[in-house]
This record gives C-alpha cells, sequence and structure tokens, in this order.
C-alpha cells in the first residue's frame, strides 16, 4: 500500500472524531483530530507521517538545516523526521517552540539548536487558522531563522493558507478528503 494511503486510513482510523469540539481556535467543529493518537500511540503512523515529511523536504531545492514546530502536535514530528534524516547520513536537527518559556533552569522558548541564518521547515500535525503555526515562525525568525516551509499533516481549510500567504505552505492532507466518507 502506498505510504500516504496507509497514513491516511491511520489518521481517519485512529484520529478523526465526530462530535461537539472546541479547537485551539476557538471555533466550534462537528469534526477534531487527535493526531497525537497517530503520531504518538501509533509507531507505524508516526513513522509514516515522518517518511511523508521526510520525503517532501527531501524534494526542495532550498537547503533545510533544521525542523521544527510548536509543541506538542508537532513534538513526536520533528523529532522522527530528524531521526530518519541521521538513519539516512544526513543531519537535521529538530527544535520545539514552547507555548511559553519555561520557568526555571534557562527559561528558554526554543528548545534546540536554531542559529541565525538558519534555514528552517515548521512543522504540525493540524492547522486551522495558523496561529499556532505563526507563533512557531515568529520564534523561529527572532532567533535569526529564515522559514523556508511550512508543512503539515492535515488542513482543516479554514484560512491557514491566506494567514501563511508569505511562506511556501504545503498539505499532506485537506480535511475535505477525510468528509468524503
Amino acid at each position: 500500500m502506498d505510504p500516504r494511503d496507509e497514513l491516511f486510513r491511520i489518521l481517519r482510523e485512529d484520529s478523526l472524531f465526530r462530535g461537539r469540539f472546541v479547537l485551539a481556535s476557538g471555533k466550534e467543529s462537528s469534526y477534531y483530530f487527535d493526531c497525537k493518537l497517530t503520531t504518538l500511540s501509533s509507531p507505524r503512523g508516526l513513522f509514516l507521517a515522518c517518511g511523508i515529511i521526510r520525503d517532501r523536504i527531501r524534494a526542495m531545492t532550498t537547503r533545510v538545516d533544521a525542523i521544527g514546530g510548536l509543541t506538542i502536535g508537532a513534538a513526536p514530528l520533528v523529532v522522527g523526521v530528524s531521526l530518519l534524516a541521521q538513519l539516512e547520513g544526513e543531519n537535521l536537527p529538530a527544535f520545539i517552540v514552547r507555548k511559553e518559556p519555561k520557568p526555571h533552569g534557562r527559561q528558554r522558548l526554543i528548545e534546540g539548536s536554531v542559529k541565525p541564518g538558519t534555514n528552517v521547515v515548521i512543522v504540525d500535525d493540524v492547522i486551522t487558522t495558523g496561529a499556532s503555526v505563526l507563533k512557531a515562525i515568529k520564534e523561529a525568525e527572532a532567533a535569526g531563522a529564515k522559514v523556508v516551509k511550512v508543512l503539515v499533516l492535515i488542513d482543516r481549510e479554514e484560512g491557514a493558507d491566506a494567514e501563511l500567504g508569505k511562506y511556501d505552505f504545503e498539505r499532506v492532507f485537506s480535511l475535505k478528503e477525510f468528509l468524503t466518507d
């Protein structure tokens, strides 16, 4: 089975819920994606998702120095893609952007290494309005990185592409793909 088709099946069976939900954006929805059930509870789902993201990064013509995203949805993806790259002999460090600085230790907002002048890809599991991804972008850029791509597993198609207009934005799946069955 094609990796994208297999990942779609896993996401649909394990991570798509129907009912009444309030999203991180504050919007109400009759659909909710809990992709952590795919990226944390399903080793196969994580492997497929990271492989697809890795392939899309490898296809880019722009050099990519690191991969990152906002906690917690992006965390398994960035670490998994970084590990796959290492297994292929490439160095692709991961970083995570916290929602707020850690209150102890070094009190960092970004965990991992983002250096001035580096080209980074920002990833997330699900995007609705783009607000969470924009926070990760803002912090990466404040650290001196250049965001060369934004890549998400599922785009709920509720305005994120317009919010991210100046960035190279790519989705693996759209909400409407899941609603056709």
